[in-house]
């Protein structure tokens, strides 16, 4: 079993090195989280935030998830070092606070898969399998964000790097009842691609903000942060905006996107899926043309024509959706007939 197919249909453990962590702490630490949060910054002890650090253009500068934790927050970021989220705290700080840097001391763990809920449960306890979506909490060897970018049931374990290896084996050891698979970033990638998650690695690498990256659920027009005016800015000239797409031949990022003989746009980000079997991707296309649905464009790199479809995100029938951890077992899920991964096209 590929990590990719463990992801879907059981359980994959991977090292998300990827995942930087912060804490900031101190009397200016809500003021300067909310100077640099682009959303309304409302949360209760233990919630979690998504949303993006912006540049002072409006452009994406990070995936961000912040964790309130009492007086306190956890910042969880993709897209730069612990070293370069700290430094951009520091520099628009608000009074006096302090800044943590945890990537040194702390390692992230990712679980992912429709039935990450039940072996979690086995290592942690039963209790844990109703925590909420967007919560965190504290465990004697971890802290456990209950978040994920796969479309399926996923969790980040911060670990202190001394626990790691030891939580690492736990996981393995109980995991190998449901079929437990080391994962690697290239999986989590294209299960995101497949899922219409941001990926600051690709499409986040472009002259992009979140108008154009369809992710303006994550910003606020009602208040002022660090690149607000860039992004007001970008929100009145947008032309472009992104849409999932799908091909039955390679589909190679910026490849360009055509109308008949008219250029319209160009994949940013694109990917094989083994569970769909043909590519999916990303089209930044001219707004006119960003709609799902449309099987009349082509994408053309190296001379090669390959036509392309624009879906309805997400891309595939997630197995999560309809697991039930009251009722559902990995052991038994022979006995559940699922809807298939991937629909049927009508």
């Amino acid at each position: 079993m590929s990590a990719i197919e463990a992801i879907r249909t059981s359980v994959a453990l991977t090292d998300a090195a990827h995942v930087t962590a912060v804490r900031v702490s101190g009397a200016g630490a809500f003021a300067t989280i909310d100077r640099l949060c682009p959303r309304e910054l409302f949360l209760r002890d233990k919630q979690i935030l998504h949303t993006l650090l912006l540049r002072e253009d409006g452009r994406a500068l990070a995936d961000l998830c912040i964790a309130a934790d009492d007086d306190t927050f956890v910042l969880l970021a993709e897209g730069m070092t612990s070293d370069e989220l700290a430094a951009h705290v520091r520099a628009y700080a608000v009074d006096t606070v302090e800044v943590v840097d945890l990537s040194p001391t702390h390692g992230v763990l990712s679980l992912d898969g429709p039935y990450a809920w039940e072996l979690f449960g086995e290592v942690e306890g039963p209790e844990v399998i109703g925590q909420p979506y967007m919560s965190f909490f504290h465990a004697d060897d971890f802290s456990a964000f209950r978040i994920g970018e796969t479309g399926e049931y996923g969790y980040y374990l911060l670990t202190p790097r001394e626990r790691i290896e030891r939580v690492r084996a736990v996981f393995r050891d109980r995991g190998a009842r449901f079929d437990l698979i080391d994962g690697d970033l290239e999986a989590l990638d294209q299960c995101a691609l497949e899922n219409w998650f941001f990926n600051i690695r690709r499409e986040g690498q472009l002259d992009l903000s979140p108008v154009e990256l369809q992710l303006q659920w994550r910003v606020s027009y009602k208040k002022t942060f660090v690149g607000s005016t860039g992004l007001a800015e970008r929100r009145r000239t947008a032309s472009r905006r992104i849409v999932q797409c799908a091909a039955q031949a390679r589909l190679p990022p910026a490849a360009g996107v055509m109308y008949r003989d008219q250029r319209i746009g160009v994949i940013v980000n694109a990917g094989f899926s083994p569970v769909r079997g043909d590519w999916i991707g990303m089209a930044l296309l001219d707004r006119a043309y960003s709609h799902p649905g449309i099987d009349a464009f082509t994408a053309i790199h190296d001379g090669a024509e390959v036509p392309i479809t624009t879906l309805a995100a997400p891309a595939l029938n997630n197995r999560s959706l309809y697991v039930n951890p009251q009722i559902h077992s990995y052991q038994t899920r022979a006995e559940v007939t699922y809807p298939p991964l991937v629909a049927p096209v009508r």
